[in-house]
């Protein structure tokens, strides 16, 4: 049996290891991470998404290929590691394989989130072909039920059946390195439980965590109106507790729009938080950018309430914590 390892483990480790103020002490140069949102279009229409629900303001599209391969050569000489993620489906991109490739000529590793409903067995063996070191497949809830009542589409058994597909189409190669995340609402222990027993043993690794609905604005979606209580009620009983984590992003990442713009922040739906533009900046530039600094020294102080963005960022990857628990690091690779 091929022992498989996430190429991504080290850095993430490297990225974990210290709070804020130790982290803005010893920032590297240049990014350690760059996360590429291939679009911010999607096919689902998940409740606690604001691409899904409609309530994102920012224009819809495309990362195109100047955008991508001008990214791409700033991150070739240090081989920073590229994450197609965030606010979008990055299998609807017509060129995911190509620059999965070209990532792979230029050693960079690649890791990708999808929700897995566009991944045929011809695509998959493309994606293994092209590179692509890891893999996570993201879940909603823990069953048949809870997946559909968040994510608005009954595809949980048929989530598991493409994991199956592309497990078999790997066959004994090492990558991609494959994992499941989900996160919870109301779920209980037992349900947790039950939920890991039956995906362990499809990847190599499965991680639960608490769904954050605060960045959803009951007023701004654009659902029906059954959709729209279920979502209330769902806000109603989450069970996250509110604990403001230490930072896992701006002392180690940057997050670039399909336009080429750059968030400090992952979570960043609508630019509320830019730092830079690689339309007229570089990397390097954005990186050390005095907007950006001014973020890092706030987040240092634990200033989370006075942006944004950060004041609705709970730690929302620890099933244990509780309100007296304290800010703590959080995790990198569940961004």
């Amino acid at each position: 049996m091929t022992e498989r390892a996430n190429p991504l483990d080290p850095l993430y480790a490297l990225c974990n290891q210290g709070n804020s103020a130790e982290k803005y002490a010893g920032l590297p140069a240049f990014p350690r991470l760059v996360d590429l949102e291939l679009t911010n279009t999607c096919n689902f229409r998940c409740l606690m998404c604001p691409t899904g629900n409609f309530s994102q303001r920012r224009e819809k599209g495309l990362m195109s290929e100047e955008v991508f391969y001008r990214v791409l050569d700033q991150l070739a000489p240090t081989r920073t590691p590229i994450r197609f993620i965030r606010w979008g489906e990055p299998l609807l991109h017509p060129k995911v394989v190509d620059f999965i490739e070209a990532c792979s000529r230029a050693g960079i590793v690649s890791h990708m989130n999808t929700n897995g409903s566009k991944l045929t067995e011809e695509l998959a063996g493309q994606l293994i072909d092209a590179g692509l070191k890891s893999l996570k497949f993201s879940f909603q809830g823990v069953d048949r039920k809870s997946y559909e009542e968040m994510r608005n589409t009954d595809f949980f058994d048929g989530l598991l059946e493409t994991i199956e597909m592309l497990a078999r189409v790997r066959g004994d190669r090492a990558f991609p390195y494959l994992h499941i995340s989900t996160t919870i609402t109301y779920e209980t222990p037992a349900q947790v439980e039950a939920f890991t027993k039956r995906v362990t043993g499809l990847v190599e690794k499965v991680s639960v965590g608490r769904t954050i609905l605060d960045l959803v604005d009951l007023n701004a979606v654009r659902l029906k109106p059954h959709e729209v209580e279920r979502l209330r009620w769902l806000k109603e009983h989450e069970s996250l507790v509110k604990n403001h984590p230490e930072c896992p992003e701006i002392f180690d990442k940057l997050s670039i729009n399909w336009d080429g713009s750059v968030s400090a922040c992952c979570n960043d739906p609508d630019n509320l938080m830019l730092v830079g533009d690689t339309a007229t900046q570089t990397l390097a530039e954005i990186w050390s950018d005095r907007v950006i600094t001014k973020y890092r020294e706030m987040l240092v102080d634990m200033r989370h309430d006075e942006l944004p963005v950060c004041k609705d960022c709970w730690d929302y990857m620890d099933l244990f914590a509780t309100p007296e628990a304290g800010s703590k690091p959080a995790q990198k690779e569940e961004s």
